[in-house]
Parts: C-alpha cells; sequence; structure tokens
C-alpha cells in the first residue's frame, strides 16, 4: 500500500494508448502479464453534456503498486478523445500520479505548476474478475487533467481513486511473468532540465541529476533522446518530448525470459541488467523489467 499525500503526489500509473486494443493487448500478454478485462471509456460529451460511451475502452495490467493502462479503439464510429495521441503513434501517453483527495491537492498543486485543470469525478462499470460471469462494479475516481500547451510530453492526470478495490483485485495480481510493481517511469525530451523542472513541481520533490524519488516509492526519470537510446539499446526517443518507458519489477527475470522466449520474443538486455520490450513488442515505446 501506498503512502498516499495531498502535497506530493505518488507514481500511480502509465498509459499507452494504441490504434488497436486486442492487437495490443495480445502484445502485453505474450510478455506475460495478466489483464483485466474490456472496460469501455465513457464521458460527458454526448448531447447536451450527457454522459455516453466513448470510441475507447482499456485494459490494465494491475501490480501491487502501480499499474499499466492500454487504451485502444473498439468502437470506432463513437466520440474518441484520444485522436491527437494516436497520431503520434502506439506509445505511453499518459501519466498518472496518485492523491489521497483531488479537492484538497488541487489547490497546492496549481500554486507550484502551471497546467491543470480543476478537479472533475469520473466513473465507469469495471469487469469483475477475470470470466465473464463475474459481473461488474462502478468503479469512481476524481481526475486533475493536465493542459496539452503546458504538457507536451502526453497527458498527465492527478487522480483520486475511490473505489481502489475494484482496480487491485487479487484475481488481477498475479502474473505469469511475476511482474509485481512499476518503479519508474521514463521520459525523453530535447529540453530534459525543463522536464525535470516541471515533474518536480508538480511531485513538490528536489529533483537530482535528471531523476526524481516520488513520495510513496517510484522514480521519474528525464533522459534526452541519446541518453534514451544508450540505456535501452535498440529504442530511438520520439524526436518530441514523451513519456517513453515504463519500468517495472519481477520476481525473477529468468522466468519472463524464459516466457517471452517460449512466445516467440527475444527481449533486449539493458546495460543496467533489465531485460526490454521494445515497439511493437510492448505496443510502443518501452518497457523495461528488472529484478526486485
Amino acid at each position: 500500500m501506498q503512502n498516499l499525500s495531498n502535497d506530493a503526489p505518488s507514481l500511480d500509473h502509465l498509459g499507452w494508448i494504441v490504434t488497436d486494443l486486442f492487437a495490443g493487448a495480445i502484445a502485453w500478454e505474450r510478455l506475460g502479464f495478466r489483464l483485466s478485462r474490456i472496460s469501455p471509456q465513457m464521458g460527458f460529451t454526448g448531447p447536451d453534456g450527457t454522459l455516453e460511451l466513448w470510441a475507447s475502452a482499456n485494459r490494465c495490467a494491475v501490480l501491487e503498486t502501480g499499474y499499466l493502462e492500454l487504451i485502444g479503439i473498439v468502437d470506432p464510429g463513437r466520440f474518441n478523445p484520444w485522436q491527437t495521441y494516436i497520431a503520434r503513434g502506439d506509445s505511453p501517453h499518459i501519466a498518472a500520479f496518485r492523491v489521497m483527495e483531488a479537492d484538497l491537492a488541487f489547490p497546492s498543486l496549481i500554486s507550484r505548476v502551471q497546467g491543470f485543470e480543476a478537479p472533475v469525478q469520473r466513473s465507469r462499470m469495471a469487469p469483475l474478475g477475470l470470466f465473464e460471469d463475474q459481473g461488474d462494479a462502478e468503479m469512481r475516481f476524481r481526475n486533475i487533467f493536465s493542459q496539452d500547451k503546458y504538457w507536451p510530453e502526453g497527458r498527465f492526470i492527478v487522480i483520486e481513486h475511490q473505489t481502489p478495490e475494484i482496480l487491485w483485485q487479487a484475481d488481477l495480481l498475479e502474473h505469469p511473468n511475476g511482474a509485481r510493481a512499476l518503479v519508474e517511469a521514463v521520459f525523453a525530451s530535447l529540453d530534459p532540465a525543463s522536464t525535470i523542472d516541471r515533474l518536480a513541481r508538480l511531485l513538490n520533490r528536489a529533483h537530482q541529476a535528471g531523476a526524481i524519488k516520488a513520495q510513496g516509492g517510484g522514480k521519474i526519470t528525464v533522459l534526452k533522446p541519446t541518453e534514451f537510446a544508450e540505456r535501452f539499446p535498440g529504442a530511438t526517443a520520439p524526436n518530441r518530448p514523451s513519456i517513453a518507458a515504463a519500468v517495472v519489477s519481477v520476481s525473477d527475470l529468468s522466468t519472463i525470459d524464459r516466457l517471452t522466449k517460449a512466445n516467440g520474443l527475444q527481449l533486449n538486455k539493458t546495460p543496467g541488467g533489465g531485460l526490454a520490450a521494445i515497439g511493437p513488442a510492448s505496443a510502443g515505446g518501452v518497457i523495461e523489467f528488472v529484478q526486485a
């Protein structure tokens, strides 16, 4: 359980946005993640601002600490709030940080850093368990969303989980690859000093050598494109500010090595001793696995 605060948000999750949810899910399952069942997304975008289903749905790899979210299109005829990010290519485009109560966190947040909207209420029906007959339940959360002109890396969310038990279900926490926690979010930037400064003010934590230790654990790192390529051999950072990689701890690297090879994948060894899935193997961007 994370030690949550309203003044210093914790690392919560990274979200991939992809054109094809089904193809993205296959890629993550080949990496050994056990994903939540499909959950359609909703928003107040219907006539007169009524709640309606969107074009997108998500599936999540829920970890003991944090999670990875996969968002993709399942009904192209409906409203699509993610078109700007889809046009940039399949990749992580969402970085979310958790607080206890969004309304209490908001005044402090906007006193430190520009570019966030006031908290809004969100909810949707989330599937329970791994099988259709287990039903669903309402998942509620209150979000503070970033404004794109201030946060070119992607969409930032400061989130209050109001029903965390519906997301962190016991059935979803055991992964064949042994995944345990989201331990680092890696950003790429042509101007890393500016990016790390904004992130440090968002998180209300000091930064040192391009890295921030977040409240409650986890790390945020900002790299130049050349540094990103050195850290993740075979990967190329976008030529723009971006959310570029997730680092996930596993109980045993040899387990994921055997599993992915059996699934026809060859993960790249990283200089830090991890194994990285790159490009199509990770549904875009990079997912690095390190031993806890």
